[in-house]
This record gives structure tokens, sequence and C-alpha cells, in this order.
């Protein structure tokens, strides 16, 4: 029946006291900040006449462009990188192609930046959808399809690592193609 709603746990002695209208001037500010953080975010947009994933479908349009692409997953994707500090548990289970990721992040990245990255992807919640690499360098991808949201964690995700490693979104646009 829909989404678990997230828990937030607030200052309830500072909240209490606020008035209505604090509170609105409070929301608004984030909204206006929000919206002002998401606008210094890369974007593209990409219209397709095909069916399929969003994810799939970018995945895709990078891999012509000469990228080397690797989806926000432990398995198959970039976050296997976590079994080199967490997730020891599943490093028999990685794939070469895994392993094959592991190697070359470690090869074109310092050790505390590879280390750093993997605490970084420990935690879904935030980690963009596609990591790029192309000429030795890593970007991140957050794929959005037709009109759905940016969620405030991409913006997290930008404003705490986007001047280290470039971030971008690019929406998936499908358009049906009418015949009459």
């Amino acid at each position: 029946m829909g989404r678990n709603k997230k828990r937030i746990d607030v200052n309830m002695v500072k909240f209490d006291g606020m008035t209505a209208s604090d509170k609105l001037t409070l929301i608004s500010d984030y909204n206006q900040l929000f919206h002002y953080e998401l606008s210094k975010i890369p974007y593209s947009e990409m219209v397709v006449l095909v069916n399929g994933k969003a994810e799939d479908i970018a995945e895709e349009h990078y891999r012509k462009e000469g990228f080397q692409v690797y989806r926000s997953r432990i398995k198959y994707g970039y976050r296997s990188i976590g079994v080199e500090f967490y997730w020891q548990e599943y490093k028999e289970k990685l794939s070469s192609l895994d392993r094959d990721l592991i190697t070359l992040l470690k090869s074109i990245m310092s050790p505390n930046d590879f280390r750093d990255l993997a605490m970084i992807v420990q935690i879904k919640s935030g980690t963009p959808d596609l990591l790029l690499i192309k000429n030795d360098k890593i970007s991140f991808v957050e794929v959005k399809f037709n009109h759905e949201l940016v969620k405030p964690s991409t913006v997290e995700f930008f404003l705490k690592y986007g001047g280290r490693w470039p971030i971008s979104i690019i929406r998936i646009i499908r358009k049906t193609n009418k015949s009459g």
C-alpha cells in the first residue's frame, strides 16, 4: 500500500516553540535553498521512443558515448567496492566484473580516494544511479524518468561530493509514437 513513511527526528522543543508563520518561513527557505542548489547540478534530457527502464536507456547511451558504466548496486555494480572495507561476507560472491572494477578504481584513484568513495556508497540512499569512467576520471549520473522528482538526497550528494567527483542529472523522456 505504498512506501514506508520515513521517520524524521527533530528537536521538538525548538519546533514546538515556533509559530506557524516561523515554520512556513523555514519551509519556504528550505524550498528556495533546495531549488537553488538543484539548479547548480548539470542537467540534460534525452527523448526516446523506446520502452524500457530509464536506467537501462541511460546506461546504453553512456556506453555509446565511450564511458564504462556501472550501476548503483553491490553485485554487478559500483557499490561492490564496499567489500574492501565492509561487507566482507560478500567478497566471494563478487563477479569477475566486480573485481575488475575494484582493480580499475584502485589504479586510477589514490588509496584515500578509493576508501572515501567506498565509505560514501555504503548507504544506498543518495548514491547516484550510475558511475561513469572515461579517461581515468569518474563521474556520477542520477537518472530520472519523465517527470520523476529529484530527491533531496541527490542534492545532498552533490553538495558533499560534487566538487570532488562530478555529478549530473539526465532525464529520460519517453514520447509515445502516435500514428493515426
